[in-house]
């Protein structure tokens, strides 16, 4: 879209924060009207670290790397950062300056979160064979003089988020964070701080999930006449997935094999544009990428040592077998994954012993959905079939066996031998939609659940899988399945990326997300938390030996061999989200076999009223808490199907622009009549209106700040009584917060570089100025630019490697991040213009489809001085 700017009536006089020589960027007259300036509002609570490697470059930094030079933030914020333990040059020749240690001063509280994300500039700047940082989060609290250590945590390799929540015995008031470095290449990072029950304040990065190019799924409206309108599209192949929706391929051959990674990117933006272009087609209702999904499993491990099934009596599961003597017989799980083990692989083979009593299949019917260039399946590459078994891959380590591994974990039969599941009378259906290197396509995995959904012998289907974009078509097939005349429980991996951010399926409303705890019931560090966290389980953490048995906290089960030429039976020990699914699948079998009545909706209810599950830290690390089978069966035996009410958001948080947030209700089980019969505010600055007369019930919540005493951080707790026909009383709390004290004034999200870049596909930068933040935002101003189409686009370079709006850092684009368009400059000045700059980043939902191949804007830089050094830039200034 091109968008043409009107002039503005009365034109703002800015002062120019920018000194000009070339490229743009004069000052001119206060009296003469500059071609092109505006305004950048910063985002609330934005903060930088005061020495990146940007001041540093201009001998602008102030240090903050003790508690005594500490750098105040308020509650709340969001900081970018910069880290390094050297000093060198990148590719480019930009440099990057040690600086190993920053130290932040803020009031933090229980239920808190504090979250350390890293992000590393592209691989062709940086030396080869960089290894990636060692890097460190820690909370300190000065008393007596001394600084004291409340928390840490330490990574290296991978740059997964370092993810601290404080519980309710850590003491609120004034602390120190340190983030720090001891090596590896330099990095970016973003420091979040964020309230109890917030959303997702770890979105800063581009979502970009991988998916199948050159193709789309495609769902239809009910009476559009679905032949007809597929027949009227371009494409090579089409598949009929269920439920309105379809597969569609279209014609454009190419051999991925032999495409370079330019021209796979190039493809994947072809393949979006494609998909846009079916967006807008009569009769769709949605066309989004065939996306790609993969196991949630993390390192397998064949050592005999990690023989011990310890997860079974932290959740419980011996004792819980006493009341649930049929060990969830007749219930059906279907497990959706990479398929079964199986010697040999074809259809007269053997199952896994520990699998072998329990894995049934069901005449005729398609299991192994695995189709193109995914299927490895060396029976027919590339087709589907009756047969889910897992092909293998002729490699000693791999993610081929994912599923024999969640299928033992759920459903192991007592043998004897090998290992027991949590349900080890429940029948096994496997259904195989993984497939080369455990990764499966969106395409293939609604239409095993859109199957699964008319089959009355599966109950549970559990998706031990994630890293999915939000799909439609998804949706529409699990809440299929799940509200169905014989409604399946659908259990997801929460995931393991160690972030607040949703995966799909598991933050899906009708699916159980599962996250994983190792031996000590405690957050396993790759585990996700937030939204898709529902219920925690044993996941393993093979970096700790919380139960202290010797032996690392490995989830053990069964597994198989086929790099020797042959297909052998085995065992493994695991860790990953996808290992703790699993345990949550089995509980449910054990209930239902006891008590066929039980539905989805009922499992979820006892869920939310904490029937199911112990304590054991926050919700927004456990969800519901930790899985316990005994207190399950308990619960379903009792047939006292709660009825709970829930709210969203579950936490409210106010500051001095926001005063009002409208709750509304939901019950568990869906559709009960729930009557809200009292409200107690918790606090005198708190204002609630009379509960609605429609459905959903709701109520308005307001803080008024002139109560209270000034500026500061104020809690309390809302506390909601209702009751269901015939039922007791039953309360809902809900935390509330309010932050003062941070003005707009302080906000500051580094120097940024304003660029007007070229409307081509090249996106050279054409002019470009400085500007630094001033009243809490940035004023700019272009002169003597030539007319025509241009982006308009600001960001920070804390890591000054010559990228702006790389992730991690502060950007604007016009009008809106993530969605940028043309600006017009003819004749006429333009003025006015507004954009806004953050840390954050659009989710997909926003986007509508994911932003691939996006590396940052290239500032524009003169050549290298005579003595060496960094390309001089254009347009500089002082801070």
């Amino acid at each position: 879209m091109i968008r043409t700017v009107p002039v503005t009536a009365g034109l703002i006089s800015f002062t120019l924060l920018f000194a000009g020589c070339g490229g743009g960027g004069s000052g001119g007259s206060s009296e003469a009207q500059p071609d092109l300036s505006g305004v950048i509002d910063i985002e609330s609570g934005t903060r930088v670290d005061s020495d990146t490697a940007d001041d540093r470059r201009v001998d602008l930094a102030t240090a903050n790397n003790t508690a005594v030079s500490a750098q105040t933030l308020p509650p709340g914020a969001t900081v970018g950062g910069y880290l390094s333990s050297g000093s060198d040059t990148y590719a480019n020749f930009f440099q990057y300056f040690e600086d190993a240690v920053d130290v932040y001063a803020v009031d933090l509280s229980p239920g808190d979160r504090v979250s350390f994300q890293v992000f590393s500039s592209p691989e062709d700047l940086l030396p080869a064979g960089a290894a990636a940082p060692e890097r460190s989060l820690r909370i300190l609290k000065q008393q007596a003089g001394t600084v004291v250590e409340v928390a840490s945590q330490s990574a290296s390799g991978d740059l997964r988020p370092l993810v601290e929540v404080l519980d309710d015995t850590f003491e609120p008031g004034s602390h120190l964070v340190e983030v720090s470095t001891t090596s590896g290449i330099p990095f970016r990072y973003v420091l979040s701080l964020a309230g109890e029950g917030t959303a997702s304040v770890m979105n800063t990065s581009y979502s970009t999930p991988p998916f199948m190019i050159d193709e789309a799924v495609v769902t239809l409206a009910p009476a559009s006449g679905n032949q007809p309108v597929i027949a009227a599209m371009a494409t090579s192949q089409r598949r009929e997935l269920g439920r309105g929706a379809w597969l569609l391929r279209r014609d454009r051959p190419r051999n991925l094999a032999t495409m370079s990674s330019g021209q796979r990117e190039s493809a994947r933006q072809e393949t979006l544009e494609w998909v846009r272009e079916l967006q807008q087609q009569p009769g769709v209702t949605s066309a989004e990428p065939n996306y790609l999904y993969s196991s949630q499993q993390v390192s397998p491990d064949n050592d005999p040592l990690y023989s011990r099934q310890w997860s079974l009596p932290l959740i419980q599961t011996p004792l819980a077998w006493q009341a649930a003597p049929s060990a969830g017989a007749d219930i059906g799980i279907a497990v959706m994954d990479t398929g079964v083990f199986r010697s040999p692989p074809t259809a007269t083979g053997d199952w896994h012993p520990d699998l072998s009593a329990n894995v049934q299949l069901i005449p005729g019917q398609i299991m192994d959905y695995v189709s193109g260039d995914l299927d490895i399946d060396r029976e027919d590459s590339g087709q589907r079939d009756t047969n889910p078994a897992d092909p293998g891959d002729g490699k000693a380590r791999s993610s081929n066996f994912h599923g024999t591994h969640v299928a033992g974990i759920a459903a192991a039969v007592d043998n004897t031998q090998g290992v027991v599941g949590v349900s080890p009378g429940a029948t096994i259906y496997p259904v195989r939609v993984l497939g080369r290197d455990g990764v499966g396509s969106s395409a293939d995995l609604i239409d095993a659940l859109n199957w699964a959904a008319g089959r009355n012998e599966i109950d549970v289907i559990n998706l031990s899988l994630g890293g999915l974009g939000p799909s439609n078509a998804l949706k529409q097939a699990i809440d299929a399945a799940w509200n169905g005349g014989n409604g399946k429980l659908i259990v997801a991996a929460a995931g393991n990326q160690g972030t607040d951010e949703p995966t799909y399926p598991a933050a899906y409303p009708n699916v159980v997300g599962v996250g994983a705890v190792d031996g000590g019931s405690v957050r396993a560090s790759y585990s996700n938390v937030g939204q898709s966290v529902d219920v925690v389980a044993p996941g393993g953490d093979a970096s700790r030996d919380a139960n202290q048995d010797g032996t690392a906290d490995v989830i053990v089960s069964g597994w198989g061999r086929d790099d020797t030429g042959s297909f052998e039976p085995g065992y493994a020990g695991l860790q990953g989200t996808s290992m703790a699914a699993p345990h949550v699948a089995g509980v449910y079998a054990l209930m239902k076999a006891e008590v066929p009545t039980l539905t989805p909706a009922g499992f979820q209810s006892f869920l939310v009223n904490g029937d199911l599950t112990d304590d054991v830290g926050p919700a927004f690390e456990y969800g519901a808490g930790q899985i316990n089978a005994l207190a399950a069966m308990d619960a379903a035996l009792d047939g006292n199907f709660p009825i709970t009410l829930g709210s969203s958001p579950t936490a409210i948080q106010f500051n001095a622009a926001v005063l009002s947030e409208q709750l509304v209700f939901s019950t568990y089980p869906e559709g009960e009549s729930v009557t809200i019969t009292d409200v107690d505010p918790g606090a005198p600055w708190l204002d609630v209106s009379e509960p609605s007369d429609a459905r959903p019930l709701s109520l308005t919540v307001t803080a008024d700040p002139t109560q209270l005493g000034g500026d500061g951080r104020y809690m309390a707790t809302l506390v909601i009584t209702y009751q269901a026909d015939g039922a007791p009383a039953a309360t809902l709390m809900i935390p509330v917060s309010l932050s003062l004290g941070s003005s707009s004034d302080e906000r500051n999200a580094g120097r940024h570089y304003v660029l007007l870049v070229s409307a081509d596909d090249e996106r050279d930068t054409l002019e470009q100025a400085v500007v630094s933040a001033s009243r809490g935002r940035y004023e700019f101003a272009f002169d003597e630019v030539e007319a025509g189409e241009y982006f308009l686009v600001a960001g920070s370079d804390m890591d000054n490697n010559g990228l702006i709006c790389e992730n991690g850092e502060a950007c604007a684009e016009y009008p809106v991040n993530g969605l940028p368009e043309k600006i017009v400059i003819g004749e006429e000045p333009v003025g006015g213009v507004r954009l806004s700059t953050s840390f954050r980043r659009p989710t997909i939902t926003s986007l509508g489809l994911p932003r691939v191949g996006f590396e940052g804007y290239r500032l524009r830089s003169g050549p290298k001085s005579k003595t060496g050094g960094e390309p001089i830039r254009n347009v500089e200034n002082t801070r």
